[in-house]
């Protein structure tokens, strides 16, 4: 009887062990479920690795955002990520849902590019012409006489190793919309000999890989596969592509400079960013039009500037998941936006604030947003922290980037390379984006942890989100989004306790005699 009872024993601790696995929430509230852009990736999972402190829990897998809004349609998500709205191909949610912004931010063009010395080049800089004959495989090597004329003099023989998004993506359509407009009859070349047409918000999946179109081109999935590529040391070097900035920024490489409507050649900062998104207009469905961004007259607006979205339903929600959903969005509103510029990013101006805290009071159970003030949002726009960069040079700087130095082999430059190369290969990661994603400010530093009362965070001041976080998150996402229904977990748990039970008690006995 004894070795039965302790047989029994044994299956029933493997069987709480399941159990405890399957169904992990926070004290305050159930785990919500979120999915989609990797272009924001960085700024949620950092915020969700906030407000897990606050007792708020929030689980958020970048899957891409045209896998993240049929996530969504299907009901398997909370929210989905998103830089473009439901496209028309697109099933569409059987429930009503509302948009709202997330983060602004610059897509970049991240680089790998060095001498033949081995000096890392961290000055180039491209007009939207040169960036879209690269982009559609007319320029192919980076001495070649129209990057040259971009205030490249001194390039070197080597050839352009040209990645793209191989998934479905906002960023793709971000940056082909930018090309569609700034640059049409060089992109409306490309696509025709593709087969493709450019929609009003861009291309999610980059056109490549067929005969006469692109057929060089290397495809990554996600943001980080794209950014991981360019950063290895063996493949990466002599390759291009789009990302968004704070995935630069987190690998130590540095991003074009991309000439704008005024003739200087801006980069991807918060400031800049942010200048340029005055000019954002807001389309009939509440999501972005960028016309005016792309042409801003400022002297250093960054022209591929844009917000993401959160998807949000506004019917058909548990409360109680409401609640724990209305709460994030409150945070990062507010006092998460005090980490997007550390991060890449820009923080969203009020205007916007405005428009993410109305769209939150209309999910079921949220909680009350706070009052767009600097006592109760501690938005650096709202609080006056954050100014815009339009006519301050020395706000036109981001780390492992220098347009102040125009050739190559100088003892600056000497100095940036020495710098990064010994950290440059170290952070590289797998294309699973399983790291890599600590990120720190301009200075060098992590952002640390401050005092947190959990009562108020206008005085939470971020900590950065660590890679060994991030493992048992994206382990916990991918097992929930596969699923694809919570409601039917719970049997399926009790069920394999009793599989569990049957077959390990057996063969414990078999093992003790």
């Amino acid at each position: 009887m004894s070795r039965l009872i302790r047989a029994a024993l044994a299956a029933s601790i493997v069987a709480l062990v399941v159990m405890g696995a399957a169904g992990p929430a926070s004290a305050d509230g159930p785990t919500i479920l979120g999915a989609g852009s990797t272009w924001s990736e960085i700024a949620i999972r950092q915020w969700a690795s906030d407000v897990s402190r606050l007792g708020v829990s929030v689980n958020y897998q970048g899957v891409g955002s045209t896998q993240g809004r049929q996530l969504f349609a299907g009901g398997t998500l909370d929210f989905a990520a998103t830089e473009i709205p439901y496209q028309p191909e697109d099933a569409y949610p059987k429930r009503k849902f509302a948009y709202l912004p997330d983060v602004a931010g610059g897509t970049s063009l991240m680089y790998n590019l060095v001498t033949p010395d081995h000096q890392q080049i961290r000055s180039v800089t491209l007009s939207p012409s040169t960036i879209a004959l690269i982009f559609t495989g007319k320029i192919t090597n980076w001495n070649d006489k129209r990057i040259r004329a971009d205030d490249n003099p001194d390039m070197p023989d080597l050839p352009i190793r040209l990645v793209v998004r191989s998934d479905g993506s906002g960023t793709s359509a971000q940056f082909t919309r930018f090309l569609h407009e700034t640059v049409p009859s060089i992109w409306n070349a490309f696509t025709k000999a593709c087969h493709v047409s450019t929609p009003p918000d861009g291309i999610s999946f980059y056109p490549y890989g067929r005969p006469g179109c692109l057929q060089n081109a290397i495809g990554a999935k996600g943001s980080d596969g794209v950014s991981n590529y360019i950063a290895n040391p063996g493949l990466g070097v002599g390759a291009i592509g789009y990302v968004e900035a704070a995935y630069a920024i987190s690998r130590k490489l540095p991003v074009v400079g991309v000439k704008n409507r005024s003739g200087n050649y801006s980069l991807p900062t918060a400031q800049n960013v942010a200048t340029a998104l005055q000019h954002a207009q807001l389309a009939a469905n509440s999501t972005q039009d960028l016309s005016q961004v792309y042409t801003a007259p400022e002297a250093f607006a960054y022209p591929i500037s844009s917000y993401s979205y959160m998807v949000v339903p506004t019917e058909q929600l548990d409360p109680a998941r409401g609640a724990v959903l209305g709460a994030f969005i409150n945070y990062f509103a507010c006092a998460g936006q005090r980490v997007a510029a550390p991060l890449g990013y820009s923080p969203m101006p009020p205007r916007l604030v405005q428009f993410a805290l109305s769209a939150e009071q209309k999910i079921p159970g949220a909680p009350n947003p706070p009052a767009i003030n600097a006592s109760q949002c501690q938005n650096p726009t709202v609080t006056g922290d954050f100014k815009l960069g339009s006519s301050v040079a020395s706000d036109n700087v981001l780390p492992y980037t220098d347009l102040g130095q125009k050739t190559y082999g100088s003892s600056q430059t000497q100095a940036n390379n020495s710098t990064s190369t010994s950290n440059g290969n170290t952070t590289v990661t797998d294309p699973n984006g399983t790291g890599n994603t600590t990120v720190t400010d301009p200075n060098g530093n992590s952002s640390g942890p401050g005092a947190i009362d959990p009562a108020s965070v206008a005085g939470y001041v971020p900590d950065t989100l660590s890679a060994q976080s991030l493992k048992p998150l994206k382990a916990a996402a991918l097992e929930k989004i596969a699923s694809l229904d919570d409601s039917g977990k719970m049997p399926l748990v009790i069920g394999a306790v009793i599989v569990l039970a049957v077959v390990l008690t057996p063969a414990l006995l078999r093992f003790r005699r």
